[in-house]
């Protein structure tokens, strides 16, 4: 029922105009600042946005800081955590969005000052600040990771979905100074200066603007991190500043991106780096994000890209640090008008990495699932067709059928790779969500066979900081 009732409202949604909406979640977000007697003043908040990386980025500057024994809570995409522990009455993320609406944040900010925590970080979407779901929260610090085309279509184009984002910085120094530990906090932009559009979000007003990078050195040490002799390797990624080593079991280039951003963020509120160099050693990822299964015949990657950016860095990251002998993938695109355009795309990439695809779903929503499958086939085609070759690939609709294909089609030292998933818990179909583990469906199927069977990276569902490391035995 309450499905059903969540495709009603969605379908009324559509007839009544964005602005309106919007300022509707405004006003909710005044009366929940009012309702909770606006808690953001009393904690120092960090807002992390950007298309790709926002999750782990916040898990990790959360994971930090409490491994340091600072009380922090976090608002995430997977979960919400206040200083390790759940809350009884919000945990993990069952809400539709990543950055939840009504006035769910000042509940979430009120539960945090409550619990005594010092830091709340929250992962912002561009969904969430073009609702102002953002509204009447005192940011402390602000951080743009990176930007690509995604949710294009919704925003109304590229330039749209850039300002929408631009709303986390706009207010920035409408609040006041507070105080961390007996330090005044600097009202404080970041931003990774590879990106494109760094500059974009650097020219808004606020105390200081801190930058990191791994291709651009400024020289300027104090307000730009960039680290040095950065190796990557199959158990993660090493490198060093100021002369410090860092090791982290987080995988490739982004890796090393997540670890900048969250190094960055724990800085501006007076903490130094080299504080940090241990914790990063006992972090091991989130789930759904490069999570690792191993047999003896082949090893399977889940990870919850999604747009034709992230999966391609993916690919290469897998190829050039792996080098496997093929790279067996299962692709898909989420439906529902979710970003058309990329559908086609992520099939041409796929043709042009992988040795084997299977197109199936991951959330058709109300479209029909073989609709979003072909635009994907379509993109393998043409990939074919313009360069004039072919790869097997098929299209699976069911995706335990489809993993199991790739399962059974590989071969040692080949690697299987999925997209799209991650952690969700639901297949979206038609007004309904159909139940969904990646990970427990992979481990079903390769436990089936006759290979003893290893976890490579298995972090606890609970997203509590202790990392369980489990392995599984099967005949």
């Amino acid at each position: 029922m309450a499905f059903k009732l969540r495709k009603i409202k969605n379908n009324i949604r559509k007839f009544i105009p964005k602005p309106i909406i919007n300022y509707y979640h405004y006003l909710l977000a005044f009366v929940g600042a009012v309702k909770y007697k606006f808690p953001s003043r009393n904690l120092i908040v960090i807002g992390v946005t950007g298309t790709k990386g926002k999750t782990t980025v916040c898990y990790l500057i959360y994971d930090l800081l409490y491994k340091l024994g600072i009380k922090t809570a976090i608002s995430s995409s997977d979960a919400f955590l206040f200083d390790g522990e759940a809350s009884e009455k919000i945990s993990r993320n069952a809400t539709p969005g990543t950055t939840p609406g009504r006035w769910f944040l000042q509940k979430f900010l009120k539960e945090a000052l409550n619990k005594n925590c010092e830091v709340a970080v929250l992962e912002i979407t561009s969904e969430g600040l073009m609702q102002n779901r953002h509204s009447f929260i005192d940011f402390d610090i602000v951080e743009f990771i990176n930007i690509h085309p995604e949710h294009i279509e919704h925003h109304g184009g590229y330039e749209k979905y850039k300002e929408s984002k631009a709303k986390l910085f706009l207010n920035l120094l409408k609040g006041k100074n507070k105080y961390f530990r007996g330090k005044m906090i600097k009202k404080t932009i970041i931003a990774n200066l590879d990106d494109k559009e760094s500059d974009y979000f650097l020219n808004f007003p606020a105390q200081e603007k801190i930058t990191y990078s791994i291709e651009v050195d400024t020289g300027n040490e104090s307000l730009n991190i960039h680290p040095e002799k950065i190796q990557l390797s199959p158990k993660g990624v090493t490198f060093k500043i100021n002369d410090l080593l860092f090791a982290s079991k987080l995988i490739g280039n982004q890796g090393v991106y997540n670890i900048l951003a969250s190094f960055v963020a724990i800085k501006s509120i007076g903490i130094p780096i080299s504080d940090l160099k241990q914790p990063l050693a006992e972090f091991n990822g989130l789930p759904g994000r490069f999570e690792m299964f191993q047999s003896r015949k082949c090893r399977v990657i889940i990870d919850y890209a999604h747009t034709p950016v992230s999966v391609e860095e993916l690919y290469k990251n897998i190829l050039e640090i792996f080098k496997p002998r093929k790279l067996l993938c299962l692709i898909g695109s989420d439906g529902g008008c979710r970003d058309k355009w990329k559908r086609p795309v992520i099939g041409e990439i796929a043709a042009k990495y992988c040795s084997k695809i299977v197109i199936s779903d991951v959330n058709p929503y109300d479209e029909d699932p073989f609709v979003i499958m072909r635009a994907i086939e379509q993109g393998v085609k043409k990939y074919f067709e313009t360069f004039d070759f072919k790869k097997d690939y098929e299209i699976i609709q069911d995706r335990k059928e489809a993993i199991l294909n790739l399962v059974n089609s590989a071969e040692k030292e080949d690697i299987i790779v999925t997209i799209g998933k991650g952690v969700e818990n639901t297949i979206e179909m038609n007004g309904y969500s159909i139940p969904w583990n990646e990970k427990e469906v992979v481990l079903e199927i390769l436990g089936s066979s006759k290979y003893q069977q290893k976890i490579i990276q298995n972090i606890a569902p609970e997203f509590i900081n202790g990392v369980n490391i489990k392995k599984i035995n099967s005949e």
